[in-house]
C-alpha cells in the first residue's frame, strides 16, 4: 500500500515538472527566434533544425459546393475536426507548414442535419463511414515582417498563405485535389507556446463533395465546389535556436530576386492510355516564363506561367481535350498552366552555401490552375519536379528541368468524372532555359 502511494507521489511530481518544462520559457527552444545584423530588413539565419513548430486544434468546416445557397450551410453543411500539423519559418518572412485534417469523424461532434456531406443527401452517413481526410502544404507569409520589420518580441503574428493537397472522402471513398488560401494569426505566450485562429478557403472537385451532375456536381473540379475550414488551437515552438557552419547573412526583401525563361516539351498522361504511345499522342510544345526570390540560400519561392500547344502543332495530337476534336486545342491557342512553385536548394540543404559553386541542384513542389482555351474553365495541379542549373556568371544560369503533375479528368482525354481521385490525369513536362538574377544575389558569411 505504501509502495502506491509513494509512486503515486513521485509520477505526480514528474507531471508537475514536465508541465513546468512545457510551459516555462525555454532558450533552447523558440520559433521565430532570428538574429538581427547591421543591416535593417536582414537577419542571421539559424541551423536547419531551427526554428520548427507544430500545431493542433479543433475546427470546424462549412460545405460550399456549387450551385446551392451558402447561407443554408448551417445545418446542412456543417462539421467539426481536429487539425494536427508541422511547419519551420525559413526567415521572418516566409515558412512552410505540412497539415492533417479529420474532419466529421468523431462522435461527440456529430451533425444528423449535414446533407451536403457525401454521400449527398444522406445524412449521418458521412459520419458513420468515418468522415473524410485531408493533407494539406501552406507556404507561410508573415505580413508583419514583409512589411516591417523583424522584431523578435512581437506578439501578435498575421500571415497569408496559399494552399494545396489532396482529401479523401470515406463516405464516397473518393478524393481530390485541393487548391486553397488562408490566414494565420497567432498570439505568443512565451517562447514555447502560442495561440491562433486559423481560417481558409479551399476548392475541391465534386468526387470529394459526392455530387452527381444531375445534383449540379461538375465531375471534373472546375467551379468552386468548396469549402471554409475555421480553426482555433495552440502551437509549440521546437527546435535549437544557435547558428552553425550553414548560417548567413540574408539580404533586404528586394534582393535575390530571379527571372527565367524557357521552352518546354509536355508529355500527357491521361488516366486508363498507355504511355508508350505518348508519342505522337500525348506531345505538345510550349513556352514559360518565371519570376522567384531566394529567401535564403537554400529556400525559395517562384511564379510560373506555361503557355503550351499554341505555337508548334502536333497534327497527330489526340490526348488533350476537347475529346472529340483534339486539333481544336491548337486552334483555340492550345492551355495555359499558372502555378506556384516552393524551392528547396538541395546542394545547398546538405553541403552548405557557397558563392562560387556553378551547379545546382534544385527541388521543386508545384501548385496551381491549368485552363484549356477550348473548354474555357479551369482545374487544380499538384506536381514536383528536379532542375539542375549551371552558373554562367554572377547574372545568367542555365537550367534544364523536369516534372510531373496531376490533374481532374477536365485537362484529360480520359473524362473519369467522380474518380478523379483514383487515376492519375497527369503530365510531365521538360524545360530548357535561361535564368537571369536581378539585383544583389550573394549572402554573407560571418
Amino acid at each position: 500500500m505504501f509502495n502506491i502511494f509513494y509512486m503515486t507521489i513521485a509520477i505526480r511530481k514528474k507531471l508537475i515538472i514536465a508541465i513546468a518544462v512545457l510551459l516555462l520559457p525555454n532558450e533552447a527552444m523558440k520559433g521565430q527566434s532570428f538574429e538581427t545584423t547591421d543591416n535593417a530588413g536582414a537577419v542571421k539565419t539559424n541551423s536547419f533544425w531551427s526554428d520548427w513548430f507544430v500545431q493542433m486544434d479543433l475546427d470546424m468546416s462549412l460545405q460550399n459546393p456549387y450551385g446551392y445557397n451558402f447561407s443554408h450551410v448551417f445545418p446542412n453543411g456543417k462539421s467539426f475536426g481536429v487539425d494536427v500539423a508541422i511547419g519551420k519559418w525559413f526567415t521572418p518572412q516566409v515558412g512552410v507548414r505540412g497539415k492533417l485534417n479529420w474532419e466529421n469523424g468523431i462522435g461527440l461532434f456529430r451533425n444528423d442535419h449535414a446533407n451536403w456531406l457525401a454521400p449527398f443527401d444522406e445524412p449521418g452517413k458521412n459520419m458513420d463511414k468515418g468522415g473524410y481526410l485531408g493533407l494539406y502544404g501552406d507556404a507561410l507569409l508573415n505580413l508583419h515582417n514583409f512589411f516591417g520589420s523583424y522584431r523578435p518580441e512581437r506578439a501578435w503574428n498575421l500571415s497569408a498563405y496559399p494552399r494545396v493537397g489532396v482529401n479523401y472522402n470515406f463516405g464516397v471513398s473518393k478524393g481530390s485535389l485541393v487548391l486553397g488560401a488562408g490566414v494565420l494569426n497567432t498570439y505568443r505566450l512565451n517562447d514555447r507556446w502560442s495561440l491562433y485562429a486559423d481560417l481558409a478557403y479551399m476548392l475541391s472537385g465534386s468526387g470529394f463533395v459526392g455530387m452527381t451532375k444531375e445534383e449540379g456536381g461538375t465531375g471534373t473540379g472546375s467551379n468552386s465546389n468548396g469549402y471554409f475550414s475555421l480553426g482555433l488551437g495552440a502551437q509549440l515552438n521546437l527546435g535549437k535556436s544557435h547558428t552553425d557552419e550553414h548560417s548567413v547573412n540574408t539580404n533586404r526583401f528586394w534582393h535575390n530576386w530571379f527571372v527565367q525563361i524557357g521552352t518546354d516539351m509536355s508529355l500527357q498522361n491521361p488516366y486508363g492510355c498507355n504511355f508508350s504511345e505518348v508519342f505522337p499522342n500525348g506531345k505538345t510544345f510550349g513556352m514559360n516564363a518565371a519570376v522567384g526570390k531566394w529567401f535564403t540560400p537554400e529556400y525559395g519561392l517562384r511564379g510560373r506561367v506555361n503557355w503550351e500547344n499554341g505555337l508548334i502543332e502536333n497534327k497527330s495530337l489526340k490526348w488533350v481535350p476537347p475529346v472529340e476534336d483534339p486539333g481544336k486545342n491548337y486552334d483555340d491557342h492550345g492551355y495555359a498552366l499558372l502555378s506556384l512553385e516552393a524551392l528547396v536548394n538541395i546542394t545547398n540543404v546538405f553541403i552548405g552555401y557557397n558563392a562560387d559553386k556553378k551547379w545546382h541542384t534544385t527541388a521543386f513542389f508545384r501548385a496551381g490552375l491549368i485552363t484549356h482555351f477550348a473548354l474555357n474553365s479551369g482545374s487544380p495541379v499538384l506536381g514536383a519536379g528536379i532542375e539542375q542549373s549551371y552558373r554562367l556568371n554572377d547574372r545568367l544560369s542555365l537550367f534544364a528541368a523536369a516534372g510531373y503533375q496531376f490533374t481532374t479528368s477536365e485537362s484529360s482525354v480520359s473524362i473519369t468524372g467522380m474518380d478523379i481521385g483514383e487515376g492519375s490525369n497527369g503530365f510531365f513536362d521538360i524545360d530548357l532555359g535561361v535564368s537571369i538574377d536581378l539585383g544583389k544575389r550573394t549572402w554573407h558569411k560571418e
